[in-house]
């Protein structure tokens, strides 16, 4: 799939019945950083930074109940993350 520009991000669309995907990773990432989202690049390559990290760990929890873990988040592709984004178990 192509870059996701902030500009067509609709993280509204983002919830926590939502299935954790690539695409959803995308659409979070894209807001949180404003820019194009490309699937194979990682988080750092794409401009993030420690502090948007917390960001996306902060909304991670926030939408999907799961605590991501923060490197992770700074080395992974949308879809690496995606992955173990859904892997993890959310608490009860």
């Amino acid at each position: 799939m192509g870059p996701l520009s902030s500009g067509e991000s609709d993280v509204n669309r983002l919830d926590a019945a939502q299935e954790i995907t690539t695409e959803s990773v995308r659409l979070l990432l894209a807001d949180i950083l404003g820019t194009e989202i490309f699937d194979d690049l990682t988080f750092l390559s794409q401009g993030g930074d420690s502090y948007h990290a917390v960001l996306v760990v902060e909304r991670v929890e926030e939408l999907w109940g799961i605590e991501a873990d923060f490197t992770a988040v700074l080395r992974s592709t949308p879809g690496e993350l995606a992955e173990a984004l859904g892997a993890a178990t959310r608490p009860s």
